[in-house]
């Protein structure tokens, strides 16, 4: 695990896993030169994991947030608990999730229906990311998508969100064309819904924005972070289809 080191007034401080939230103090105990151990005190018991409520959304966001090629049953199976599996039976048995099978996935990938993106898109309660001033990360809170062309200010950007990339509330991608795609997932839900209403052969972006009724450079950031996912194929530069 990676955590931030927060400096203040030459000290410097980390942040502890959730999963310690509770307690008063821990200890570190130094093991080689640049390695050390951090624990619980010694003699008090580790906190136990907060179990998480389990709902259809909750599943539904996790099967979005896997790549379609390695959606598989194997795969998935491996990643959901207990509790998660018996929702997605009840999603299959509704038909919102179902497996494919074909000549490229012979044992199946599990597909999401359409109708799901819309329902996301009603119920987004991702946390957007911090901003204040209205510099690129403030913009980025404000419309929701940002297309960042110099190397050097994505770099600082993705350093600044790193904690907004990791929870998964916001995410990028470098396209063939050199620029950087940066979304909220608020705001990748919504598109997402959009988009895939009216993608249903090869289009091109400005054309699915047009029929999407969404900002040309915000369907393009969304359609390559989708792509990017596997939600979508680009056939070629700038042309899109479904999987």
């Amino acid at each position: 695990m990676r955590v931030r080191v927060l400096k203040r007034q030459n000290s410097a401080y980390i942040e502890l896993p959730k999963e310690m939230l509770d307690c008063d103090a821990v200890e570190l105990f130094p093991l080689k030169e640049g390695y050390y151990l951090l624990s619980v005190p010694l003699g008090q018991p580790a906190p136990a994991p907060k179990s998480e409520d389990v709902t259809e959304h909750s599943v539904l966001r996790k099967m979005l947030s896997i790549r379609f090629e390695n959606r598989t049953p194997a795969y998935v199976n491996k990643s959901l608990s207990d509790k998660e599996k018996i929702v997605l039976k009840e999603l299959e048995r509704k038909g919102l999730v179902n497996v494919f099978k074909g000549t490229k996935y012979k044992d199946g990938v599990y597909n999401i229906n359409d109708k799901v993106y819309a329902m996301l898109a009603k119920e987004s309660q991702a946390p957007e990311p911090r901003g204040g001033s209205m510099d690129s990360s403030g913009l980025l809170v404000r419309q929701g998508y940002l297309v960042v062309l110099d190397r050097n200010e994505a770099r600082a950007l993705s350093e600044k969100l790193a904690q907004d990339m990791k929870s998964g509330a916001v995410l990028g991608v470098k396209a063939f064309d050199g620029k950087f795609y940066i979304v909220t997932r608020t705001y990748l839900t919504k598109a997402q819904a959009a988009i895939m209403a009216v993608l249903k052969e090869n289009m091109d972006a400005s054309g699915i924005a047009a029929a999407a009724k969404l900002e040309p450079a915000g369907c393009l950031a969304a359609l390559y972070v989708l792509a990017d996912g596997g939600e979508i194929i680009e056939k070629k530069r700038g042309i899109f289809a479904p999987v």
